[in-house]
């Protein structure tokens, strides 16, 4: 055999029995950052999808604080264990056990070294990492920091005056089983014009109680109207005051106080007993591909709405929201020079105030770019535990 046609035979040998590059059992993938590159792109060009950006950030937490913002030079993960960040199901165990779910590692016995977990990222000594917005960590920190200022923590996700008068979607029939304000107990002191005089707070006026009401002393009630009725979906009851009972009802009829007032309260209107059994306590958690909905209606339907705007969206309760669960208002934003789908665009986030079988009810707390409008899609991006 001659000697080139012995080296080459020799090569060809050693190419088959060495593993290719990014092939090798036991080795990890990586990628070095080149100026331009993102998550987004890097998630298309290795594993197929850029929607699975989230997979290569989990596994470089101790590279990457903020996934936004990567450098030149850093050398990424792309492939290997998937390390769990504070705030998935993973590792936010620790602080509060969940049904059905994988129980944290204990910690070991002071002075005997802990047995190294298999593919667990080292702990790195020091302070911990910068928050980031997708770290509830971050919320927590501030919230905690917020609250020393304060006496008490907040008993409650929502604000009662929030849930108290958060307009809410029912049955197209409309509620059943209602009260009714009456005239006011007083004789009026302004005389009758064409208008309704609406009920001025702390006035007192004979009421009707609802058929389901217990009839106590210091009963409250919630005076309603009826907005819009959404084909399909449901029928829009819009708060206007809550009523305080002062005396035992007889045959039905009671005097009451208005207590609070969102809207004009006239006579004639319907009431219902006030309801606080969805006032959840605790903080949400981030959550990643959660539960998509829709806006179904604004109050008072606004131009521009602003922080503070409330609005129907068409999951409830049979959809597991709950009060206190926070939605993300989302703008598709077309397509990049390849045709590869660009990441939604965040608009808005919502706070879900209340819940019923037909909706939710929700609240403007933050706004980004963008106008928020009926028929907008939404998805759930933090819950309630």
């Amino acid at each position: 055999m001659s000697r080139s046609r012995l080296v080459s035979t020799l090569v060809l040998a050693g190419l088959v029995l060495s593993p290719l590059p990014g092939l090798a059992q036991g080795t990890t993938q990586t990628h070095t950052v080149k100026k331009g590159d993102t998550l987004w792109d890097l998630a298309q060009q290795y594993l197929g999808d850029p929607f699975k950006w989230p997979e290569i950030y989990r596994r470089n937490t101790a590279t990457v604080q903020d996934p936004n913002l990567i450098y030149p030079d850093q050398v990424l993960v792309i492939t290997g264990e998937l390390v769990a960040t504070p705030g998935t199901p993973k590792d936010s165990l620790g602080a509060r056990a969940m049904p059905g779910a994988p129980v944290a590692p204990t910690a070991a016995a002071p002075g005997v070294p802990s047995a190294p977990q298999s593919g667990a990222a080292p702990e790195r000594a020091g302070t911990p990492p910068s928050m980031t917005i997708f770290n509830p960590e971050r919320f927590r920190t501030v919230r905690g920091a917020r609250q020393s200022l304060v006496i008490g923590e907040r008993p409650t996700t929502v604000r009662a005056g929030d849930y108290a008068r958060a307009p809410f979607l029912w049955d197209e029939a409309g509620v059943t089983g209602t009260g009714k304000v009456g005239r006011a107990v007083s004789a009026q002191s302004v005389a009758p014009t064409r208008f309704d005089r609406p009920v001025q707070l702390f006035e007192r006026v004979y009421v009707k109680v609802p058929a389901n009401s217990a009839g106590a002393a210091k009963e409250r009630f919630v005076a309603f109207r009826y907005g819009p009725t959404i084909a399909g979906e449901g029928r829009i009851v819009i708060p206007t005051g809550v009523f305080e009972l002062q005396t035992a009802p007889q045959n039905g009829m009671g005097e009451a106080v208005l207590v609070a007032a969102y809207d004009n309260v006239l006579e004639g209107q319907e009431l219902i007993p006030i309801d606080a059994a969805g006032m959840a306590t605790g903080a949400p958690a981030r959550v990643e591909f959660g539960l998509r909905t829709t806006v179904l209606w604004l109050s008072e339907e606004p131009v521009v709405p602003s922080l503070g705007q409330e609005m129907i969206l068409a999951a409830g309760a049979s959809d597991g929201l709950v009060p206190g669960d926070q939605v993300t208002l989302q703008m598709e934003t077309g397509m990049d020079a390849n045709g590869v789908p660009l990441p939604p665009g965040a608009v808005a986030v919502l706070q879900v105030t209340r819940v019923t079988t037909w909706g939710a009810s929700a609240i403007l707390i933050g706004q980004t770019e963008g106008v928020v409008k009926p028929g907008m899609a939404g998805r759930v991006t933090a819950k309630m535990p």
